[in-house]
């Protein structure tokens, strides 16, 4: 997998290890797998930790996210909102509010930075996932289109890419 995850960050994401990547690090499987693999790598990387304030877990999986963090002597930052709030607030579901306040978080934390680009964890169940969605939901042909491994999201910054270096490889790999 290490392999395929080099090439793909070559290839795909466009990443020249000229700074350093912003990694989005939730504590789960997939995310922990990226920053263990970048690391290995090579790549300059920053652990960036975003606690939504969601679940009663959430305090015990940013310490875990910290800790893994120090065993590989990586810098490592944290952000927070209640994103129930929030959601409330803007009148959007939980889960746009979510995702507004983490890529918020994880570019702001790049700018402040200089950094190449964020870099997150979706793996290729993930893009299944979002095709089905966007089928479900009865977009046409022109709709049937799933994440890029490299985009740029003007919203949250008009320079700094957001990559998803794992997108060709299963959850189910980066498990093992």
């Amino acid at each position: 997998m290490l392999e395929e995850l080099a090439s793909a960050l070559v290839e795909r994401c466009h990443l020249t290890g000229a700074g350093e990547i912003v990694v989005g690090v939730s504590g789960g499987p997939d995310s922990m797998c990226l920053m263990h693999a970048l690391h290995q790598l090579g790549y300059r990387i920053v652990v960036a930790h975003f606690n939504h304030r969601l679940r009663p877990e959430a305090d015990s999986e940013a310490q875990a996210v910290e800790a893994a963090a120090a065993g590989l002597s990586l810098p490592f930052v944290q952000g927070a909102a209640d994103v129930r709030d929030r959601a409330r607030e803007r009148r959007v579901s939980i889960e746009q509010a979510a995702r507004d306040c983490r890529y918020g978080f994880l570019f702001e934390q790049a700018r402040a930075r200089r950094a190449e680009a964020v870099a997150v964890a979706h793996t290729a169940d993930d893009q299944v996932e979002t095709l089905l969605m966007h089928l479900v939901r009865g977009a046409g042909l022109n709709g049937l289109t799933g994440m890029s491994p490299r985009t740029v999201l003007p919203r949250f910054d008009p320079a700094i890419p957001l990559v998803r270096p794992l997108l060709s490889i299963w959850r189910e790999a980066t498990v093992s």
